[in-house]
C-alpha cells in the first residue's frame, strides 16, 4: 500500500520556532562592510612615495584583521579599475565615491602622507559610498618619529581614531609580519641636512628666474630675469590649525568665520582666510620667518622655466581649485597635488590668494605706469577657488589694500636659507 505524507504546517512552525528560540540571545551576525584603501598620496622623493605605499598596505593589514571589515586587495582593486579605465588619481569625493561604486565598496579610505625630516604629515579620510560624505578625518603632524615608529603604535593610534575603533582590536605590532619599503637608490642632490632643515618646508636653490610675462595684464610686463638668493618656503599655506596655535599666545583677533574662537567643523586642515597682511606678516613674526617677496613666490611657484601655472601651460580644473573646480569653497591642503611646483610647492594655483612683502609696484623698464602704483596698495598672488583660472597663473598680480580681509585671502611662509647656498 502506497504511503501518503501530508505536509502539516503545525510542525514547520514548531521547528521555526525552536530555531528562533535557540537562535535568541545570540550576537547578531552582520556581513562586515567591504572597504577599499587607495594608495596614500605623496610628493617628494622616492623614499616618500614607498613610505606612502607602504603605510597604505599597513592600513590595509591592520584593519583586515580586526574582522570589523572585508578588505578589498590592491591588486583585485587595481585590476578592476583598469579594466574599466577608470581615471586616477582621484582627488575629490565624487571621483573616489565613482569609484567605491565601480569596485562594489562600502567605503573607501583615502588620504596623504608626506614626510619631512623626521616629520610626518598624514591625513586619513574614510569615505561613506552611499551618502557620498566623509564618515570621519584625521590630519596629524607627527614629529621625530622614525619608519618603524610609523609603522607601529603610532601609527595604529591614528588608523583606530580614522576607524572610530578600539586600539585593543589590533594585534600586538611584533606578531604581524613587517612591511617593507621599496625604496630606490638614492641619488645625489640637495643633502638631506639642507632640504630637510625645516620640517614643512620646501628648499628652493639660488638661482635666476623670469619675473612677470607678456601676455598678462600691463602690470605683468616687461618679463625680466632676476636672480634670487636660496630660500625656503611653505609646501602647503598656512592652514586654521597653524593660526589657531598663533592666536591663542598672541591674543590676536580671530578670523569672523570662526565659531567664536573655535575652528569651523572640518576646515582644520583648511588654509586660514579672512586674514589681512598685517595678520600674515605677524604670524610669520611670532614663526620667525616672513612672508615672500614676489620673486621668490613667483620663482617657487613656475621654477627655471616659464610656465603659465605650476604644472604647465594648460589649465587643468583637477590640478587646482579654482571656479572652474566647481567646489565652491576652500580645499585641505594639498588636496590638489598634481598641480604642485617643479619645486613641489602646493596650491600655488587657486584654493587661496596669498599675501606677498613688498607694494604694488611697476616692474623695471615698465612701460605703463598706472595709477593705482605706490606703497598704498599690497600684492596677492596665485588666484583662489572664488576666481578663474586667469587669476591663478604664475605672473598674475592682485593688488588690495593691505588691510583688507576676504574669505578668499590666505599666505604661506618663508625662511632665509644659508648665505651663498649653490645647492
Amino acid at each position: 500500500m502506497k504511503t501518503i505524507h501530508v505536509f502539516r504546517p503545525s510542525l514547520v512552525i514548531l521547528f521555526l520556532f525552536t530555531i528562533f528560540n535557540q537562535l535568541e540571545g545570540a550576537e547578531e551576525f552582520t556581513i562586515p562592510p567591504l572597504l577599499a584603501i587607495v594608495d596614500l598620496r605623496t610628493a617628494g622623493d622616492d623614499s616618500s612615495i614607498a613610505e606612502a605605499k607602504a603605510f597604505s598596505e599597513f592600513t590595509r593589514r591592520e584593519i583586515e584583521q580586526t574582522g570589523l571589515y572585508r578588505v578589498l586587495s590592491r591588486s583585485s582593486m587595481m585590476a578592476i579599475l583598469k579594466k574599466h579605465a577608470f581615471p586616477l588619481p582621484c582627488h575629490e569625493l565624487t571621483c573616489f565615491v565613482s569609484m567605491g561604486k565601480l569596485l562594489g565598496a562600502d567605503q573607501v579610505l583615502a588620504g596623504h602622507l608626506q614626510r619631512n625630516g623626521d616629520t610626518y604629515e598624514l591625513t586619513l579620510r574614510l569615505i561613506s559610498v552611499k551618502n557620498a560624505s566623509f564618515i570621519h578625518s584625521v590630519y596629524r603632524t607627527i614629529e621625530n618619529v622614525s619608519v618603524d615608529d610609523l609603522m607601529g603604535d603610532r601609527g595604529l593610534e591614528i588608523i583606530a581614531e580614522v576607524f572610530q575603533i578600539d586600539p585593543q582590536k589590533f594585534k600586538e605590532p611584533d606578531t604581524a609580519p613587517t612591511i617593507k619599503l621599496d625604496v630606490p637608490e638614492k641619488k645625489e642632490g640637495i643633502p638631506d641636512e639642507v632640504k630637510n632643515k625645516y620640517p614643512g618646508m620646501i628648499y628652493i636653490p639660488a638661482g635666476k628666474v623670469i619675473v612677470g610675462s607678456d601676455e598678462g595684464d600691463p602690470c605683468e610686463k616687461p618679463p625680466h630675469t632676476v636672480y634670487v638668493e636660496a630660500f625656503y618656503i611653505g609646501k602647503y599655506e598656512v592652514t586654521n590649525h597653524e593660526y589657531e596655535l598663533f592666536i591663542r599666545s598672541d591674543e590676536r583677533g580671530v578670523p569672523p568665520h570662526w565659531d567664536g574662537d573655535v575652528i569651523p567643523t572640518g576646515l582644520k586642515d583648511h588654509p586660514v582666510t579672512w586674514v589681512s597682511f598685517a595678520d600674515a606678516e605677524a604670524y610669520c613674526n611670532w614663526l620667525g620667518a616672513r612672508l615672500p617677496t614676489e620673486v621668490e613666490w613667483e620663482r617657487a611657484a613656475h621654477g627655471d622655466e616659464m610656465r603659465v601655472f605650476p604644472w604647465g601651460d594648460k589649465f587643468d580644473s583637477n590640478n587646482a581649485n579654482t571656479w572652474e573646480a566647481g567646489r565652491g569653497s576652500t580645499a585641505p591642503v594639498g588636496s590638489y597635488y598634481l598641480g604642485a611646483s617643479p619645486f613641489g610647492v602646493e596650491d600655488m594655483a587657486g584654493n587661496v590668494m596669498e599675501w606677498v612683502s613688498g607694494f604694488y609696484e611697476p616692474y623695471p623698464g615698465a612701460r605703463a605706469l598706472l595709477e593705482d602704483y605706490g606703497k598704498h596698495l599690497r600684492v596677492l598672488r596665485g588666484g583662489s577657488w572664488n576666481f578663474y583660472s586667469y587669476y591663478a597663473r604664475t605672473t598674475h598680480r592682485f593688488a588690495r589694500p593691505g588691510g583688507e580681509k576676504a574669505r578668499s585671502y590666505g599666505f604661506r611662509v618663508v625662511r632665509d636659507a644659508a648665505p651663498g647656498a649653490s645647492y
